[in-house]
Formats: C-alpha cells, sequence, structure tokens
C-alpha cells in the first residue's frame, strides 16, 4: 500500500524518470556485463598465447635435450667398430680379452664421461644375452635382456626410439633410455643404448616455473616424470584439448590448462596456471566498467529530467483544463501553440471539448425527445406525469393518460418500408398536436405508439372525452404519402388519475392494458380502463405464467375420445386432447388456455409435447387393437409455419416406428385467414408423407366451400354446433345433408362431433354420415380408461 501510495504522489515527469530509469538501467547494466565479458575474453586470450608460447618454449628445450641424446645415439650406434664388436663371436665371459672390447669401452667411457645428463652408454647383445656398458661394466649370469622393460618397446621400434620410464637393473634408478638397433643384412643382433638422468629434467624446466606458472613432462605412454604440485592425477581423466588453453576446477582449485606434444618423441608438455591470474587483473578492470556505467547512468538521467522539465512544462495547464472540462466547462481554450505532440495533444483537447459539447447537447436531446418526431420520448412523459401526479393537491383535478397506437401498422411497414413508415408516423404526430389544447403533453412512447396527457379539472371531464373523440375521428381523413392517399386507424386506451391509479407506473399500465383491449376488441376505438379489465389481464398474465410452470413441471396429460365408425359398427380411430390439470386452479379449460399459449408463443413447445406424445401412445393402442388405425392431432397454425414441422413429424415417426397412416393432422380454416399458400404447400407435403388431413370445426367461423375444392384434406368434421342444433331445427338439418353429400361428391370422410343424443345419431346415421364423436358414444377417456373401453367393446 505504500508503495502505491509512492507512486500516485509522484507527479507525471517523476513517473517518466522511473519508468525510462526501469529501462536504461537495465540496459547499462547488460552493457557493463558484456564490457565485463568482452575484458575477460581478452584476458583469457592473452594468457592463452603466453601460456602456448611459455608451453612451446620448454617443449623445445625438452626437445633438444632429447634430440641431442638422440644423435649421439645415431652416430656411435652407426660406428663400423661397433657393428664390427657386435657381430664379432663374444661370450659374457671372454669379453673383455676380445679385440675390439678396450677400444669400444673406452669410447662409452669417453662419452659418458664428457656428456652432461647421462647414466649408462652400453651396448646390448640378442644372442648372447647380455651387455657391457662404459668403464668396463658387464652384466652377470642372472641378467636377462628379455625381461628388461626396454626391450619390448626397442624390439618393435624400426629405428632409433625412447624407452618408457623404468628402474635401472644396476643404478636402481628412474631410467629413460635412447635405443639405437644394430642390424647386419636384415637381421637385429643388438642394441646401442644411452642412460638418461630424469634430475636434468627439473633444472631445465624450474626456470620457467615463475608468475605461478607450473608444468607437467608425461611420456608417450603417459608416465609421469616431472609434476612438482602432483597434480596430474587430477587432470588426467579431464578430456583436455591439444594446443588450447581449456579452464578446468580440480580439488586444488581451478586452472587454464594447456598440453603441447614435444616433435618427434611422443612425449607431451602440460603447462597450468591458476584462474585467478585472470579474476584478479579483472577486478580493477570490472570497478572502472562498474564506476564508469554508474556516472553514466547518472549523466543520462540528468540530461533526462532536463529535458522533461522543458517538454512537459504545459503538462499541468493541460490538467487543470481537462478537470475544468470535468466539471462540465467543454469550450474554454487553452492557449498552448506548441508545433510538438504537446501542442497537438492540447489542440486535440480543444477540439474534443467542442465535439464533446455538441454531443452532449445531441444526447441530452434524444434523452429527452424522439428523434423521428421531435416530441418528448417515453422518459419525458413519465417525468412530466410524474410532476403533474405531485403537484395534483386540490381534490377537483384529474389526469387523462392516453395511449394510442396504429391498426396494422406493421404490415405498412413491412409493404411499403419502413422509409414510408416513418413518414407515415411523422405525419400522424403533426395531426394529433393540431388538435391538443395547449395544456396538454404529447409525446411518443415508442414504434407506432403515441401517449397523450391531458390536466383539467374534474368537471371539465367532457372536454377531455370530446378532445379524445375527435383526436379518433380526424382518422377518418387520409394521410398522403408520395402523393397518395393512406387510410389508418387507430386504437385508443385511457386511464384517469386518481379514479383509477395514482402511481405513474400504474396509470401507464391500466391505459396500455386499455389499449390492449381496444384491440382485441377489433380495433378503431376508444375504451376507458376498468377494472374488469384488469382482471382478465392480469388471469391472462397467471395463465402464461402457469403454461411455463406446466411445461415445466410436466402438468399436461393427453386423453383421448373414441371415434365410433357407422359403416363398421366400431371404434377405429381416435382423437387426441389435450388436457391441464394445475395442482392449485385444478382443471383449466382448452377454450382458455390455449388461445393464451397461441399469443405467449408457448403453444409451439405444447404442439410438440402432443404431437411426440400422440404418436408414441398410438403405437402401443393399435399394437393392443389392430382395428384402432388411426388418432387425430390437433396442430396449430404457428406449428405449420415452422420450417422444420415437416421433419420433426418424420423424426417422429421413425423414432417410435409408426406408420404415418396411423396420424391424422386436424387444422381449422382459420389457418388461412392471413394467406395460406405456404400453408397448403405444407399440407401437400404431409399428405404425400401417408399421414391424413381433418378439417376440424367445419361450418363455424370462417367457413368457405372454397376449401373443399382447394385443401389436401382426407375427412371433414361437421362442428357440434350444428349437429345440437340440427334437432328442432329442418334448415340446419338440409344445411349438414348438404356438407355431408358434398363432401361425399369430393371423396372426403364425415364425421360429427358433440352427439350427444339418440336423436342426433339417428338423424346423422340416416343422413349417411361416416363417423360420430360425442358423449352419447364416449367422452374424453385417459389410457387406462381407453383400454377399458375398446377391451368391453362398448357400442350403441
Amino acid at each position: 500500500m505504500s508503495k502505491i501510495r509512492l507512486w500516485d504522489k509522484l507527479g507525471f515527469r517523476g513517473k517518466v524518470l522511473v519508468a525510462m530509469s526501469a529501462v536504461v538501467i537495465p540496459i547499462l547494466f547488460i552493457m557493463a556485463g558484456f564490457s565485463y565479458s568482452y575484458s575477460k575474453n581478452l584476458f583469457e586470450k592473452q594468457l592463452e598465447e603466453e601460456l602456448g608460447l611459455e608451453n612451446e618454449i620448454v617443449a623445445q628445450e625438452i626437445h633438444t635435450l632429447l634430440n641431442s641424446k638422440r644423435e649421439i645415439a645415431e652416430q656411435l650406434g652407426a660406428l663400423d667398430d661397433v657393428r664390427d664388436f657386435v657381430e664379432s663371436p663374444v661370450e659374457r665371459e671372454t669379453v673383455k680379452t676380445s679385440a675390439n672390447y678396450e677400444k669400444i669401452n673406452q669410447l662409452m667411457t669417453r662419452v659418458q664421461e664428457n656428456t652432461d645428463g647421462l647414466g649408462l652408454v652400453w651396448i646390448a647383445l640378442l644372442e648372447p644375452n647380455f651387455f657391457i656398458a662404459d668403464h668396463g661394466y658387464v652384466t652377470d649370469e642372472a641378467y636377462d635382456l628379455k625381461k628388461r622393460p626396454w626391450t619390448a618397446k626397442a624390439d618393435a621400434a624400426a629405428g632409433l626410439s625412447f624407452s618408457d620410464l623404468y628402474i635401472d637393473y644396476s643404478t636402481k634408478k628412474y631410467t629413460v633410455s635412447v635405443i639405437k638397433p644394430i642390424e647386419t643384412n636384415g637381421k637385429r643382433l643388438g642394441y646401442f643404448g644411452l642412460d638418461m638422468h630424469l634430475d636434468t629434467i627439473p633444472l631445465l624446466i624450474a626456470p620457467y616455473e615463475k608468475n605461478n606458472h607450473k608444468h607437467v613432462l608425461l611420456t608417450e605412454q603417459g608416465q609421469t616424470l616431472y609434476d612438482v604440485d602432483n597434480i596430474w592425477a587430477e587432470l588426467e581423466d579431464l578430456n583436455l584439448s591439444r594446443d588450447v588453453a581449456t579452464l578446468v576446477s580440480t580439488s586444488k582449485g581451478s586452472f587454464y590448462v594447456e598440453v603441447r606434444e614435444i616433435e618427434g618423441t611422443g612425449w607431451q608438455m602440460v603447462s597450468y596456471v591458476p584462474d585467478y591470474m585472470v579474476t584478479q587483473s579483472l577486478q580493477n578492470v570490472s570497478k572502472t566498467i562498474g564506476l564508469s556505467w554508474i556516472i553514466a547512468a547518472m549523466l543520462i538521467l540528468i540530461i533526462l529530467s532536463i529535458l522533461l522539465r522543458s517538454m512537459l512544462k504545459d503538462l499541468p495547464t493541460i490538467v487543470k483544463h481537462v478537470r475544468r472540462m470535468e466539471q462540465g466547462n467543454l469550450v474554454s481554450k487553452l492557449n498552448i501553440y506548441r508545433k510538438d505532440e504537446i501542442g497537438e495533444i492540447a489542440q486535440s483537447i480543444e477540439q474534443m471539448g467542442k465535439l464533446l459539447n455538441i454531443q452532449v447537447q445531441e444526447m441530452d436531446f434524444q434523452a429527452r425527445f424522439d428523434s423521428l418526431t421531435s416530441l418528448p420520448n417515453r422518459l419525458s412523459i413519465e417525468r412530466q406525469l410524474g410532476k403533474w401526479i405531485d403537484e395534483m393537491r386540490e381534490t377537483d383535478q384529474m389526469i387523462a393518460v392516453t395511449f394510442l397506437d396504429l391498426d396494422h401498422f406493421k404490415q405498412i411497414n413491412d409493404s411499403k418500408g419502413h422509409a414510408y413508415g416513418d413518414a407515415l408516423l411523422i405525419q400522424v404526430a403533426e395531426r394529433i398536436q393540431q388538435l391538443l389544447p395547449e395544456q396538454s403533453y404529447f409525446g411518443r412512447f415508442g414504434g407506432d405508439e403515441f401517449i397523450v396527457l391531458m390536466h383539467e379539472k374534474k368537471e371539465n371531464f367532457p372536454f377531455i372525452r370530446t378532445t379524445l373523440t375527435n383526436l379518433h375521428d380526424s382518422f377518418s381523413k387520409a394521410f398522403y404519402l408520395n402523393k397518395q392517399a393512406i387510410f389508418v386507424t387507430p386504437s385508443m386506451g385511457v386511464s384517469l388519475c386518481p379514479a383509477d391509479a395514482l402511481t405513474c407506473e400504474q396509470l401507464l399500465v391500466n391505459a396500455d392494458t386499455a389499449l390492449y383491449k381496444a384491440k382485441e376488441a377489433g380495433r378503431n376505438r376508444i375504451l376507458y380502463f376498468n377494472y374488469e379489465m384488469k382482471e382478465a389481464f392480469e388471469k391472462q398474465l397467471m395463465l402464461e405464467q402457469g403454461l411455463r410452470d406446466a411445461i415445466k413441471f410436466n402438468h399436461f396429460t393427453l386423453v383421448f375420445q373414441p371415434q365410433y365408425n357407422l359403416k363398421t359398427a366400431r371404434t377405429e380411430s381416435l382423437e387426441a386432447l389435450l388436457r391441464w390439470h394445475h395442482p392449485e386452479w385444478g382443471m383449466i379449460s382448452p377454450a382458455e388456455f390455449i388461445p393464451v399459449a397461441e399469443k405467449s408463443g408457448n403453444i409451439l413447445v405444447i404442439g410438440d409435447w402432443v404431437l411426440e406424445t400422440a404418436i408414441r401412445e398410438i403405437k402401443e393402442i393399435h399394437h393392443q387393437y389392430p382395428y384402432v388405425t388411426s388418432v387425430a392431432i390437433n396442430v396449430s397454425a404457428l406449428q405449420l409455419r415452422e420450417m422444420d414441422f415437416i421433419h420433426r413429424l418424420k423424426t417422429l415417426l421413425k423414432k417410435y416406428q409408426v406408420h404415418p397412416s396411423l396420424i391424422e393432422i386436424e387444422i381449422t380454416e382459420s389457418l388461412f385467414i392471413d394467406g395460406g399458400e405456404e400453408l397448403l404447400q405444407t399440407l401437400a407435403k404431409i399428405q404425400k408423407m401417408g399421414v391424413s388431413i381433418a378439417l376440424d370445426d367445419f361450418g363455424t367461423g370462417y367457413s368457405s366451400l372454397n376449401y373443399l375444392r382447394i385443401l389436401p384434406i382426407n375427412r371433414v368434421k361437421i362442428d357440434q354446433s350444428f349437429v345440437q342444433q340440427m334437432e328442432n331445427d329442418t334448415r340446419v338439418q338440409a344445411i349438414v345433408k348438404s356438407v355431408i353429400d358434398l363432401s361425399h361428391n369430393l371423396g372426403f370422410i364425415i364425421v360429427a362431433e358433440g352427439v350427444e343424443t339418440k336423436k342426433q345419431l339417428n338423424l346423422l346415421s340416416s343422413m349417411e354420415t361416416d363417423v360420430i364423436q360425442g358423449f352419447y358414444y364416449s367422452k374424453p377417456l385417459n389410457k387406462g380408461q381407453l383400454q377399458k373401453f375398446l377391451d368391453n367393446d362398448v357400442t350403441s
């Protein structure tokens, strides 16, 4: 929290400096690290060059020493006297009395005495298996050449060779011999050798071991000839490259090590120095580098601070200006005329203030007025109504709230286009405004809905009624759009304060309810709110909520009413009827809830449930009672207009393996009021599947004989209103007889609904009705009751 407060206390310049420091300082650290790494590489390279040069010098000294001994051995081994001696037949016991011995002994003794670093100078005779050396030395009987440590390597060598390190037979000292083979006609007779004393090697290397530079000398086989610190035991297991300085770690510390081979010998010279030879030098350099970059960082930050002070001097002025803009002063000037980015920001803020001022004014207008008609909008209307209600102190005052809605405006919009509809709304608004008194308040509530508020004394209520009547009657005159006359009618709902409600919200709800009832009653009228409307409206809302719960908790059931075939005298078909048993309200009539379901759109879900349930049940019923060959299912216009209805029907038939002929779809003539070309095509496709189509409630509402001609139907159902009136009315009997005859001539099966008496049955039978349905034969039955009914084969 303290860090956040400290950051908040920093000014913009301070925050920029901190941010830039966060960028610059890491970069400087990286550069300092790079400088350190670069310097280290330079020191390592310099050390590697020095180490390599010194190693080469020491190796050259050793090479010179070995080469001098090689030359002596080459020269003496090639002398004729030496060759003659080796070729002559001599024995160990009599060798000293041989002709050339004394001469050879003097030669070897002179060489041994006059050459530094030599031990024995000797000649080995292979066949007699002994050797002689300087100063008259001859080996004893126990001496065996084949067992000498240098023999195997000398035998394997084609020419002169250096032996490995071994302990001399006579001196018992560590010795390395230079051995020259003596051969005649390709046969090796013996060797001429020089034994080298190793105590000369430290004297040769010691002058170069200074400034912590140390050396190790190895034979070709890796035997240690010189190692003062005994470090080779740790180095020999490491993978050391030749002629390259390598940094390695040992128990004695870290060292730079270089290995170099001594030419012509196979020996190796190893030079090494401790790593602090580099790090000590780097310490002083790193201090210098670090101090330099710290000074550079401070200078950079000081320069940045000075530049920022100059660049940001106008920033406080801009901040104060922005704060004034927050308080609503959007059009003040900054008076900053710089040409850089700060100047551009200042100019942009000034311009933004001007644009915001324009937008605020536009938003204020849009918040209170309708953009199309420039009338007060819903928000302004509600504010004005609330203000009037608050100001209404005297009991003789009243407020009239009137909703006005254009009838069938959606059809105008859909057919003529939205631009045409908008032009009509503007003309409607102008006409209404001209007819209203000054003390009224008129606005657009949304869409094609307008609202009129009138504030008068109660005694002037007739004036309110007359004004609203005149307003309604004014719509009898045409509106002209694109020089064409168009007539529209209004539906109006009125709510009064304080008679109907005392709050703004309830007054609007009541006026909307009255408007809804005016449309329901046939449109083009004025209705004043009453509580019967409210009760009906609330009941509808309750039914809508109840339907949603019934769908969610499965409160619906299907019952089946048997249809009696008069020709075969048995039940061959059923009609599936929906029943809703509410847990609190009890059984609710389909006549009540089906219209509500259609208006709310719930009919689609309910209808799909009925369709699936009926198809599932008829499969079982037909399997148990094969003579029951169809079930009639009522389908709404909304279902048929669904694009996937046929696909859904096919899916359900396939799911439950039900033949299409077992299904009958019942429709009513009202489906075709708002245009039925698409529905006709849908029905034709359904009939083509093998599903039967029945025209229900024929003879009521919108009956037209033309439907019998154009509809793809299989059965016609005569409405029960005709059946129940035909007993005492010969004219109705004549109509029913005509419908039956006409349907038979067209090939349709006739079903008479609502048969409740014996007389009705006899009349219908005499008219050759095919099927009857009604309480005289059977009421609607649940599945269990239906099974008992079919088992008993009840007929009349």
